[in-house]
């Protein structure tokens, strides 16, 4: 019994040697690597801060307009190219006109509902006659009913009229006749939606209609974009927004916010924004295309040649902001300044610091 109890703390106090020694090695090699690991110091850098929104958008057209026909037929003959300049006036397309089968059918309804009133009235009419023959019908009743009678056959004889005129002696006219499209404003073409052989359909209040070309005044384009609801209220009209275009990268265009909508509007993923436009002017050395793809910078605040820090330098202390600062080798400390703009990266520091001042820096600082 003895001898186990003996083999019991032996055990115990190696575990506890262990343990310590263990903990001293530790300590030991974290000590070593803080005093061997060198502090990362930066100066204060002068730099212009700007407070940004970013807006996504597109270019477009500010005026842009679908050519339509006013009558049914097949397209004949087209013009017109995506690409190619026109002037208000200018020929687009021509229609081989036909009848429209709407319409035919629609007159052959008229004629199905005249000839259903003239069968009744004619039934009426015989019965009239058999009564007025028989002296229980007066001489005025009988002429009233002779003319409903009447009436009907003239809307039945119209409406026949109306059909054979569709069906034969305009069909006939139609086959020699066309009509052409012309473009109602100087543009490009920006689209042909319709082939030569397609049916095209006249526009009217029931039907918009089959669109032949597409049209844009590619000299006046617009940046439309959203923005969200936290930043609509920081907008002004006239404030300068700098525009990126997708697909020319290299390209920076200078414009001025002319729009901002005065309601809102959710989007598919119900964030709530507003839409804004910015006209932008004519490019000489570059071609802007309808449907680009484009973000805008609007610029909030501009600060140039300002004192500025990373903003992960800063650590805060009673919602005061603070950096470290190396005064002589080896000691640090902190110093508080006060602040300025910021731009998500860099943050401007108005007192507190001077360019001479070295700054320690956390070990993930840099910013973009």
């Amino acid at each position: 019994m003895n001898n186990q109890r003996q083999k019991f703390w032996f055990i115990l106090i190696g575990l506890i040697m262990l343990a310590l020694i263990g903990s001293s090695a530790y300590w030991l090699l974290n000590t070593a690597k803080s005093v061997d690991k060198p502090i990362k110091t930066s100066h204060p850098m002068r730099k212009t801060i700007a407070q940004k929104i970013t807006a996504i958008g597109q270019i477009i057209p500010r005026q842009k307009v679908k050519i339509k026909s006013q009558a049914n037929g097949i397209l004949a003959e087209m013009l017109v190219k995506p690409g190619q300049w026109v002037k208000r006036g200018d020929l687009i397309a021509r229609i081989s006109l036909r009848a429209d089968p709407v319409e035919i059918n629609t007159v052959q309804a008229q004629i199905n509902k005249a000839k259903l009133e003239h069968d009744r009235a004619e039934q009426e009419l015989a019965r009239q006659k058999s009564l007025h023959e028989q002296r229980l019908v007066s001489d005025t009743q009988l002429q009233d009913t002779q003319l409903k009678f009447n009436l009907t056959r003239s809307a039945l004889d119209q409406a026949q009229r109306e059909l054979e005129l569709r069906m034969k002696g305009a069909s006939q006219q139609l086959k020699t006749t066309s009509t052409l499209i012309a473009a109602t404003m100087d543009g490009m073409v920006l689209e042909r939606q319709a082939e030569i052989g397609d049916f095209i359909i006249k526009t009217n209040d029931l039907n918009e209609g089959s669109t032949i070309v597409t049209l844009a005044n590619m000299h006046d384009l617009i940046f439309k974009g959203d923005v969200e609801e936290a930043d609509a209220g920081q907008l002004k009209e006239g404030i300068p927004l700098s525009i990126r275009v997708g697909a020319l990268p290299e390209q920076e265009i200078p414009v001025k916010l002319e729009t901002i909508a005065p309601e809102a509007r959710k989007t598919e993923q119900g964030r709530v924004v507003f839409e804004i436009r910015a006209p932008i002017p004519p490019q000489k050395d570059i071609m802007l295309r309808a449907g680009y793809s484009a973000t805008a910078q609007i610029i909030l605040a501009r600060h140039e040649n300002v004192l500025a820090v990373p903003e992960n330098s800063l650590t805060f202390r009673d919602h005061k902001p603070l950096v470290s600062v190396e005064t002589a080798p080896g000691k640090i400390v902190e110093q508080a300044i006060a602040t300025g703009l910021s731009d998500g990266f860099y943050i401007e520091v108005i007192t507190g610091l001077s360019e001479k001042d070295l700054m320690v820096m956390p070990e993930m600082a840099g910013a973009p």
